[in-house]
């Protein structure tokens, strides 16, 4: 028997068994072969939510911009955000690639002069996949809002796509703006 401290108690073994790690390896295995495919999919849809929220978010803040300076204030997508001098893209209509916010007030046309129109704020490329799309198909490269507030030309919205689902982000023409969770089939449908 062996003696553990002065008092000359027998001391017990400690620590698992063979046998207990292999059950508790196993118990282990079978939750992460469980958790890994459902938090893969979580993930993804964050994702997308998190382009549309952030495309929102944009909408929203050019709005107020436009009805606190009381000039028309204009998105544009932009595939050069990360330049010195960051211009709007007259190219694919890719909203995934960064966008800007501008007030457009010389001459109100979307598109952002350098020299005459004051830059707001410069939104860098959204990460990982998927894209966004106009809803009716057609390459809208410009969001503009009145002094007032109204959102001109974009009545339609715009999908925030990935592989396991896409988010509808939406326009009104009084510049309010909503989103809208779609289920797949719906999104197979507007993607192709």
């Amino acid at each position: 028997m062996k003696i553990c401290d002065f008092r000359r108690t027998p001391c017990r073994a400690r620590g698992f068994t063979l046998v207990e790690l292999m059950v508790t390896l196993a118990i282990l295995v079978i939750l992460l072969a469980i958790g890994v495919p459902a938090m893969q999919g979580f993930l993804a849809n964050r994702q997308v939510a998190g382009k549309a929220d952030a495309l929102v978010s944009a909408m929203r803040y050019a709005r107020s911009e436009a009805l606190k300076r009381a000039q028309p204030v204009t998105i544009c997508q932009t595939t050069t955000a990360d330049s010195i001098t960051p211009t709007c893209d007259t190219g694919t209509g890719d909203w995934n690639s960064g966008w800007l916010i501008f007030v457009d007030n010389a001459p109100a046309n979307g598109s952002y002069d350098l020299n005459k129109e004051l830059l707001i704020k410069v939104q860098q490329a959204l990460p990982g996949s998927g894209v966004f799309k106009a809803d009716d198909g057609k390459e809208q490269r410009t969001i503009k809002f009145t002094s007032d507030g109204l959102a001109m030309g974009s009545q339609n919205g715009f999908y925030a796509f990935s592989e396991t689902g896409c988010t509808l982000v939406t326009l009104a023409s009084t510049g309010r703006v909503t989103t809208s969770k779609l289920k797949t089939a719906d999104c197979q449908k507007k993607s192709s």
